[in-house]
């Protein structure tokens, strides 16, 4: 039974979850630096039910298309506004862009993950060196 690998499934499951976890909270951490005004957007669609995971998911892809600063801006908008929603941040992007006359963002799409950069590499058994036809005979 050696090299063979035992899964348990919870045990994966936990981990699965645990990574969603830690990477839902990067990017709240990510948000809250690049507009602190997100934190109060996120507690106010908490507050109405909102899926927070698909909202920061979306304020995500708005600070990388639009920058900081108008991310920030837009999300005030949207709380004055009392809209603690993405679309209201869209719509208030679209507004401020529009009224400076600037052309829309354009969104760079890169490639997908390639899952065979993950893969495990194989070798082979390294005691193939260790044979007398292999030393060299100069030594």
């Amino acid at each position: 039974m050696a090299g063979a690998q035992i899964k348990d499934t919870s045990h994966v499951q936990a981990l699965v979850d645990h990574t969603r976890g830690t990477r839902a909270h990067r990017a709240c951490d990510h948000l809250a630096q690049a507009a602190p005004a997100s934190a109060e957007l996120l507690r106010r669609a908490g507050l109405r039910g909102h899926n927070l995971g698909s909202i920061t998911a979306a304020l995500m892809r708005l600070s990388q298309r639009y920058g900081s600063a108008a991310l920030q801006a837009a999300i005030t908008d949207a709380l004055e506004r009392d809209v603690p929603h993405p679309n209201a941040v869209r719509l208030a992007l679209k507004r401020a862009r529009e009224a400076s006359g600037r052309p829309p963002p354009v969104a760079l799409v890169l490639p997908g993950h390639d899952a065979r950069l993950d893969a495990p590499e194989r070798t082979h058994d390294l005691a193939s060196y260790d044979r007398p036809e292999n030393v060299d005979e100069h030594e």
